[in-house]
């Protein structure tokens, strides 16, 4: 895969926390406790003090079908 191929990848499968939120349909708080909780697991992570993270869009939406409503 070259590198516009990894960067269409990324594009459409890894997210930034905004997004996860509106995916899973869950309020920032709500979202924070299923990470801290090991629910949704970050996909990749970057950084030592302030960290970033990348979700799995698919990770997520399997994530929102199945959650206790």
């Amino acid at each position: 895969m070259n590198n516009e191929g990894i960067k269409k990848w990324i594009e459409e499968n890894l997210v930034l926390r905004d997004e996860a939120e509106m995916i899973t349909g869950q309020s920032t708080s709500a979202f924070g406790q299923s990470v801290s909780n090991g629910k949704i697991k970050a996909f990749v992570e970057f950084g030592n003090g302030r960290k970033t993270r990348l979700y799995l869009r698919s990770d997520l939406e399997n994530y929102a079908k199945n959650k206790r409503k």
